[in-house]
């Protein structure tokens, strides 16, 4: 008997529970198909050298095993309402005599095979995704790439063992809570609502509290964007992250206030005659406060997660493309060697360094250089060198200058035609995401000479400003560096030195950090005195660097850069399908079920005389505004939320982002949710619809 009881009653689970079970297999297969990225069963990239895994394949493994975690309490939320929902046939039960172990076996039970049916069906689908994704993967790295389907054991196991272990944990908690509950309290499980009834103050309160926070926030970011005309270039962190911590603090705590606010609006709409007398709008308000009043935690928290996950959906792909882009930028060359001053008390200890042992350590290997160049930049005026001591704060240092052959060499190493510099004149050169017209407007009002200490007047050359892309190591603070003619600059103090490399074969990736070290040991011996005076003082310091650090290559930038954007691309998405699927799911059981709970009223409604039609209508519009406002406070939000991005990193994503990384940052996450939105919409209202006409259907 308890066998038939138990398969009929996981029928009418997945009756009835239909968006539940294919939340479940959705988030499987993406769960699935994300770690499958990670299986040692998985060769994405073929035995290439030129790139290594190790660093991607870690960020998506605890990446989607954290933000998995929230599973749980997806779970746990389901099992209480399915708890909540069945509590009267528990009841009849236990009056029958089935004691409490024997219903919470059931319970848990039926719980664990309905979900782990849904969790194998989402690993056989996400074996498909997981070719997909394996494709793009590969297409992104080495831009060739054919689908390819696998049989990742390990993935499996580690999937069913993940959903396995959370079905476990919630039903030892509701196994738990089944053993405590006392046969009066399942009678009137169903009667307690998620919220109690407040007072008018209390939603008179929350809709002054409401509008306040949402006028802050309003008000943070309009003086935010004043802000950002200030600056050229980045506005300096502490700032942006002072305007955007109040402007999101704010808006949460307006989210947890309007939903209250919103019941406080429908009350004041109730009294008014022709709304309270026109069809059945003072039934339909009637509902909507009730739903409203008695939900607005679940509201609230699910304007919080859409909002999270419609952030990550835009933000994190359009970091990725920003930081694809920025590569380019920062990487011009294949090997790049980074010299600073700042840890060096006394001017001339400054070394000129003979960088040839490089090309000897890369010939060593097999690498052959091409062309290089050690770009030398100088003091402008030699009381611009300071110390530890001397400085306000630890990126206190000047603005530099360098000879025009050496920066016509950058230039043709970079593929660029070389400029032309009068003997008394001198240009700056920009950081590349500057805004050239606001420095040329400064320029135009500002001092166009500048007079070294050795009495030499420069003027500033008609072609003023450059900003090509030649990398940032040619800064030393800030963001512009003065170009001086060769006889100048023979007569200024050396700053410092750094190393530019150019190879007729790429460096393979295995090799860099083995280059890197020897690099490293041979700047130590040729220059001992450095560090013998300086690095046992300074090295405690938390700022501290070596002499000549960091050192890069163009080859395992680009692997690094490539796969942490992708994963960033892919966690993004993961993100943000995960949270709006949940919220999805927890609204649309909430119409379904109190359109089940409601048909009383309905078939009453349908006696007296009330239209079918009109029911129908009332039914859609409540669904309506119950399932898409809190998607529409979540869309307002976060446009609010990337617009503070946007001026924060506005000239980054202009001058990175590419019209295919807008596609893929935008727009197809913009499509991604409209579908998910329209797919769980669709099938609710066919679920409350189809409820609708039976109820109707058995009166006539």
């Amino acid at each position: 008997m308890y066998a038939k009881l138990f398969r009929g009653n996981i029928k009418k689970t997945l009756r009835d529970y239909v968006i539940y079970f294919f939340t479940l297999v959705i988030s499987s297969t993406l769960f699935f198909a994300f770690l499958s990225l990670t299986s040692r069963y998985n060769d994405i990239l073929g035995g290439n050298g030129n790139y290594s895994l190790a660093l991607f394949q870690n960020t998506i493994r605890y990446a989607v095993l954290a933000i998995s975690i929230i599973f749980v309490a997806l779970i746990r939320y389901i099992n209480n309402y399915m708890l909540k929902q069945r509590s009267r046939e528990f009841s009849v039960y236990m009056i029958l005599g089935m004691e409490h172990s024997a219903i919470a076996r059931h319970f848990f039970g039926e719980t664990f095979v309905f979900g782990m049916v849904a969790v194998l069906t989402g690993c056989i689908v996400g074996t498909i995704l997981s070719g997909m994704m394996t494709t793009f993967v590969m297409r992104t790295i080495t831009s060739a790439a054919s689908f390819r389907l696998g049989f990742y054991p390990d993935t499996i196991l580690v999937t069913l063992l993940f959903f396995g272990a959370v079905f476990v944990l919630v039903g030892m908690w509701n196994v738990r809570r089944i053993y405590k509950i006392k046969l009066i309290d399942l009678l009137n499980e169903k009667k307690t609502s998620e919220g109690q009834k407040k007072k008018k103050r209390h939603y008179a309160i929350s809709l002054v509290i409401a509008i306040v926070c949402f006028a802050i926030t309003g008000v943070v970011l309009y003086n935010f964007t004043n802000v950002n005309g200030i600056y050229a270039g980045s506005i300096p962190d502490e700032i942006s992250n002072r305007y955007q911590l109040i402007a999101i603090l704010a808006a949460i705590m307006g989210i947890f206030s309007l939903y209250n606010a919103v019941a406080f609006l429908i009350t004041v709409v109730r009294r008014k005659k022709k709304w309270k007398n026109h069809n059945i709008n003072s039934v339909l308000l009637g509902n909507l406060f009730q739903k409203v009043s008695s939900t607005t935690k679940i509201l609230s928290i699910s304007t919080l997660a859409i909002t999270i996950s419609l952030v990550a959906f835009v933000i994190l792909p359009m970091l990725a493309e920003i930081t694809t882009g920025y590569l380019e930028y920062r990487m011009p060359y294949d090997v790049m060697i980074y010299n600073t001053y700042m840890y060096i008390d006394e001017i001339d200890d400054i070394p000129q360094i003979d960088f040839s042992f490089v090309g000897e350590i890369l010939q060593k290997h097999g690498i052959t250089v091409s062309e290089d160049v050690s770009q030398r930049s100088y003091f402008v005026w030699e009381r611009d060198f300071n110390t530890v001591d001397t400085r306000e704060y630890w990126r206190d240092l000047p603005r530099l200058a360098m000879s025009i052959s050496n920066y016509n060499d950058m230039r043709r190493m970079a593929g660029m035609e070389p400029v032309q510099l009068a003997e008394n004149e001198f240009f700056m050169h920009l950081d590349y995401e500057m805004d050239m017209e606001n420095v040329a407007d400064s320029i135009g009002t500002g001092q166009r000479t500048i007079q070294l200490d050795d009495g030499t007047l420069l003027n500033l050359a008609e072609a003023a400003i450059y900003n090509d892309p030649l990398g940032k190591y040619l800064f030393n603070s800030g963001d512009s560096i003065l170009v001086f003619p060769d006889s100048v600059c023979e007569n200024l103090h050396l700053a410092r030195t750094c190393y530019y490399a150019n190879t007729k074969t790429a460096i393979p990736y295995s090799l860099c950090d083995t280059v890197r070290d020897e690099i490293a040991v041979s700047f130590q011996n040729d220059y001992s005195y450095l560090f013998d005076r300086y690095e046992t003082k300074y090295q405690s310091d938390r700022h501290y660097a070596s002499f000549i650090d960091p050192i890069r290559f163009l080859t395992q930038e680009s692997n690094d850069v490539a796969l942490t954007a992708t994963s960033v691309r892919l966690l993004g998405i993961y993100s943000g399908i995960i949270f709006f699927i949940i919220c999805m799911t927890v609204l649309a059981l909430h119409l379904t079920t109190d359109s089940i709970d409601h048909h009383t009223q309905y078939r009453i409604l349908y006696q007296m005389g009330t239209d079918r039609d009109d029911i129908v209508k009332m039914v859609s519009r409540q669904s309506l505004c119950y399932f898409f406002t809190p998607c529409l406070v979540a869309f307002i939000i976060a446009l609010l939320v990337i617009y503070s991005f946007v001026i924060r990193y506005g000239h980054k994503v202009f001058t990175y982002m590419s019209s295919i990384g807008f596609q893929f940052g935008v727009m197809i996450p913009s499509l991604l949710v409209l579908l998910i939105l329209a797919c769980y919409y669709g099938a609710t209202i066919y679920t409350i619809k189809r409820a609708l006409a039976n109820t109707l259907n058995n009166i006539a």
